[in-house]
């Protein structure tokens, strides 16, 4: 008799190719709304609002390097308390 539909067994190396294949989503889906909350607007620095390069969202490495600090931070923050 055959398996139902849409049921399936699957073997070892496929069960491992599922689950990396969810990994991967997943950490793409992390990466694309820490990319979101990073965007800014072209020209404006993300961390204290000043002008700089006209394509640049930080104004210095200092300033990218503070902003990041404090969203890994908050991030933190986020996981313990939710």
């Amino acid at each position: 008799m055959p398996p139902p539909v849409g049921v399936e067994r699957l073997n070892d190396d496929d069960m491992a190719t599922q689950r990396e294949a969810e990994f991967l989503a997943a950490a793409q889906l992390r990466q694309s709304q820490r990319a979101a909350e990073l965007a800014s607007t072209p020209g404006v620095c993300t961390n204290c609002d000043r002008a700089c390069l006209p394509l640049a969202v930080y104004c210095d490495e200092d300033c990218r390097a503070d902003h990041e600090q404090r969203s890994q931070r908050q991030a933190r923050l986020r996981k313990k308390l939710g």
